[in-house]
């Protein structure tokens, strides 16, 4: 820790090094806190996504609760809802840590996926109103188009964050390369995997919130930047 003399030029005090001791504290238990909420969230999403994929149906392909009853679906999208918002909470973490530098790139990507995610839940929010729906139907079709959006924009955010958290160097090993490798798995295996097979498309997300889960864990670790100057 370096303690700094007072603006006014009179020695430090016992309250100036608590109080500088105490600021530097916060925030790296701080982001400790959002990495484990980070990690609760991925195992949250990837216990949903294990569920939604192997459970037996309970209605036909036709219905947009598929394959929950609607009682199910609103069920499982409060547990959708709860996912997002821990992971919104890990982006978060990854903004205060320090981890993507002060640079316009990690700024312009943390804010995007952070705004993205709020999306993306109230896509969540949106889809119970649809519990007793047919699909496809309008209504149906126009939500799937913002689930799709949303999804865009969390990994284009991503990828500019994960650019930035490599050029900055604070985290190192796999913790460097893990929210740009989230970022591409967006565009190089989610959407894709999503347009494929229903199985398929559950199965992905269950990798996608693996990586989370592995973000989560890197804000655990996070070192204070201060640290390595």
């Amino acid at each position: 820790m370096v303690c700094r003399t007072p603006p006014s030029g009179r020695a430090p005090t016992v309250q100036d090094v608590d109080t500088i001791t105490v600021a530097t504290s916060t925030r790296p238990e701080f982001v400790r806190m959002t990495g484990r909420l980070c990690l609760a969230g991925a195992l949250i999403g990837v216990a949903g996504g294990l569920v939604t994929a192997f459970i037996e149906p309970a209605v036909g392909p036709d219905r947009y609760s598929y394959p929950y009853t609607p009682t199910g679906l609103v069920l499982a999208e409060l547990t959708f809802i709860l996912n997002h918002l821990l992971l919104l909470i890990g982006v978060l973490g990854l903004a205060r840590s320090g981890a993507a530098g002060q640079g316009w790139l990690g700024r312009v990507g943390l804010w995007t996926s952070m705004v993205a995610l709020v999306a993306l839940t109230l896509c969540e929010v949106a889809t119970i109103a649809l519990a007793d729906s047919a699909q496809p139907t309008p209504r149906t079709d126009t939500l799937g188009m913002a689930y799709g959006v949303a999804s865009i924009l969390i990994g284009v955010g991503l990828v500019l964050a994960g650019i930035a958290v490599a050029r900055t160097r604070l985290w190192t090993g796999w913790a460097r390369h893990i929210v740009l490798t989230s970022g591409i798995a967006v565009f190089v295996i989610v959407i894709p995997g999503v347009f494929s097979t229903f199985l398929a498309g559950r199965l992905v997300l269950v990798i996608w919130m693996l990586m989370f889960a592995a973000l989560g864990l890197a804000l655990i670790r996070s070192p204070h930047p201060a640290t390595t100057r």
